[in-house]
């Protein structure tokens, strides 16, 4: 599906990211819209931004396939995404950036969160693999981690709706919600992209603030 809005063309491409083997295929897909437009290309920008939270609780309480589904769309997914998109970019001379989306639970632990904490600092190690790799590639791609912030999506109403027992943390998050103290999505998503358009996008591989 495509549509026009503000005189750029959007697309859209439905895939459900724990299906692993068919992330080869989407990315030709998309690429083939990319590289067959009659527009010319001056910058190509990758932001790895899908990911769940749950499960939520302590993990000898949490079924295998739950951890595998958590793993497979928080890390693998974007890891082979990334892949494709290097592969797929490496001989075009344009602007190339990666921005993968992280979080502070990669560095700042929580009882009952082992999978998506365990997902995101394996996202921050995959980041500083790729940027020591694309430092010295005759088109290299400029890739950082950004940890966004606490934002009032509905990965937050999540964590707010579970009980103490799966999460002893659940009240604080809850006044944090009351006190209006999360982001709203639209400031997070300028700040984000802000970053991402910057001079010196690139130089710090993790960003653990968008401020």
């Amino acid at each position: 599906m495509n549509h026009w809005l503000n005189n750029c063309k959007l697309d859209y491409f439905n895939h459900d990211l724990n299906n692993l083997n068919a992330i080869d295929q989407l990315m030709k897909d998309i690429f083939s819209e990319i590289l067959d437009s009659k527009f010319n290309n001056e910058a190509i920008y990758l932001i790895n931004n899908a990911a769940i939270l749950t499960p939520v609780s302590p993990i000898e309480r949490i079924e295998t396939d739950k951890i595998i589904e958590n793993i497979h769309i928080n890390l693998l997914a974007p890891m082979i995404i990334t892949s494709n998109f290097l592969k797929l970019t490496m001989n075009l001379n344009v602007d190339k950036r990666i921005m993968n989306i992280s979080s502070a639970s990669a560095k700042y632990l929580l009882p009952s969160q082992s999978c998506y904490s365990t997902a995101k600092a394996g996202l921050d190690s995959f980041t500083k693999s790729i940027k020591i790799e694309q430092e010295n590639g005759e088109f290299p791609t400029k890739v950082a981690a950004v940890y966004p912030g606490m934002i009032d999506t509905n990965l937050q109403s999540e964590i707010r709706s579970l009980s103490s027992d799966h999460f002893p943390y659940v009240n604080e998050f809850i006044r944090l919600s009351e006190e209006g103290k999360l982001q709203t999505p639209e400031y997070t998503a300028n700040k984000l992209i802000e970053i991402l358009l910057s001079e010196n996008y690139g130089e710090a591989v993790i960003l653990e603030s968008i401020d």
